[in-house]
């Protein structure tokens, strides 16, 4: 056993290697965040949109959660990379800016899900009794409706930011140059695939734990306010 680890080392896992491994997690953390930032804005975006009364803004919002939400990340990313420079006067800098939109843009759908049922869980007395008190609807959005709906959002919007860091894989295909791409370009030197994959799965696996005990933390801060009350 000893001697396998040994090997390991010295041909799998040496200093270079882990240092494409380590370049690689860094551009995985960096288009999950992205991601999970942008997206988090046009899923308010489009959930208002979602919300409105104003009929064109409502179904412009209605077809852009449908449609990221109905087809397949994989396919949306061979769209934005394979299909968009195909249109004339139009190119990406590089695979990291296409891949970080398309997670964008997927995680927005659904985050924008997550939103609109947290607003919509907000009990209507609680909308009653600020208009009661002379609230403006944007005095009403802001002080009731926003803090109560990320109050009840934070865990279904931890769980879905956690898929994108698993999603992110993805984006391997388009030539992104992530954790799993580096992992690849290791295997195809070194041949040792077993070790190789099982550990970028160890490195998954810690920044899903690491974006989950953000998550808890945030809960339970949002959460401190209503303990006594329960």
């Amino acid at each position: 056993m000893i001697a396998y680890f040994q090997d390991l080392f010295t041909t799998v896992f040496t200093p270079t290697t882990l240092g494409r491994l380590w370049e690689g997690t860094q551009v995985t953390a960096a288009v999950t965040l992205l991601a999970g930032v942008f997206g988090l804005l046009l899923g308010l975006v489009s959930a208002l949109g979602r919300m409105s009364r104003f009929w064109p803004v409502k179904i412009l919002a209605i077809a852009y959660v449908e449609f990221f939400r109905g087809t397949p990340l994989l396919v949306q990313l061979f769209i934005l990379w394979f299909g968009l420079p195909t249109l004339p006067f139009f190119s990406w800098e590089s695979a990291f800016q296409a891949g970080t939109v398309g997670m964008s843009l997927y995680g927005g759908a659904y985050f924008s899900e997550i939103i609109r049922g947290a607003f919509a869980s907000v009990p209507p007395g609680q909308k009653e009794a600020a208009m009661v008190l002379g609230l403006s609807r944007i005095q009403n959005f802001r002080f009731v409706q926003l803090p109560q709906a990320t109050r009840l959002a934070i865990p279904a919007l931890g769980n879905q930011f956690i898929s994108l860091i698993k999603d992110s894989t993805l984006v391997t295909v388009i030539s992104v140059h992530d954790l799993l791409f580096q992992a690849d370009n290791v295997v195809s030197r070194t041949f040792r695939p077993f070790p190789v994959y099982i550990g970028i799965a160890m490195v998954y696996l810690a920044l899903s734990n690491l974006a989950s005990l953000g998550v808890n933390r945030l809960e339970a801060y949002y959460n401190r306010p209503y303990r006594g009350s329960v």
